[in-house]
């Protein structure tokens, strides 16, 4: 059985995946590990990509899991790189404004803060489904709060303009978290959320599984 390398969204865990099913291919999840201080979004890749052991591997990002995925395929050799509700250079990002900018750069707020759930988060992600509330509050009710608040710097000074080979990237029609107006994949998922990827599990599988039989 062959092996997709995961890596979820900021701050989450594997439950995210919980609904892929990709026959032939176990699902193999990457723990966050804590990042340096002021380390960077390419050298956090880096680093992480050292849990996968194998040469040219296939790999799985979700979000902010996606653009590290894009950082590992430009630096080593992947077999595939799927990017799920993601981004694969700061063109697909949306423009915060330098007041918003400026909050995330200087570390002030507490990292408590990236860690409750609210309903504003809920409606942003796309979570509609009482199942689909609970795993997500899950979720950023246990996110470390320093690595969210981490991340989402690291997103921000995130200026990657290059899109390496081998890169397959799925995205829904009604991400509000990566508009879809400004993104560019190879896959659409009709009326897919920032959640889609355990929202319209199926769809998002049969497109990887297609993927691989290639």
């Amino acid at each position: 059985m062959g092996k997709i390398y995961c890596l979820s969204g900021i701050g989450a865990d594997d439950r995210i995946f919980g609904k892929l099913s990709i026959p032939g291919y176990e699902l193999v999840h990457l723990a966050w590990i804590k990042p340096e201080r002021k380390e960077t979004l390419p050298q956090y890749a880096l680093r992480i990509a050292k849990l996968i052991d194998e040469e040219n591997p296939i790999i799985l990002g979700l979000s902010f899991g996606g653009m590290l995925c894009t950082e590992i395929a430009k630096a080593l050799p992947v077999k595939k790189a799927f990017l799920i509700s993601s981004a694969k250079t700061k063109l697909e990002l949306p423009k915060l404004n330098r007041a918003v900018q400026a909050l995330i750069r200087s570390q002030i707020l507490p990292p408590f803060v990236f860690s409750i759930p609210n309903r504003y988060i809920c409606k942003i992600f796309g979570a509609e489904t009482a199942d689909e509330i609970r795993l997500l509050n899950g979720i950023i009710r246990d996110a470390d709060g320093a690595f969210v608040k981490w991340a989402s710097r690291a997103i921000v000074e995130w200026h990657n303009e290059v899109v390496p080979p081998n890169i397959i990237h799925i995205h829904g029609t009604n991400d509000h978290v990566l508009p879809s107006a400004i993104s560019k994949p190879d896959y659409w998922i009709d009326g897919g959320t920032h959640l889609m990827v355990y929202s319209c599990a199926g769809e998002v599988s049969t497109i990887i599984a297609g993927e691989l039989s290639h």
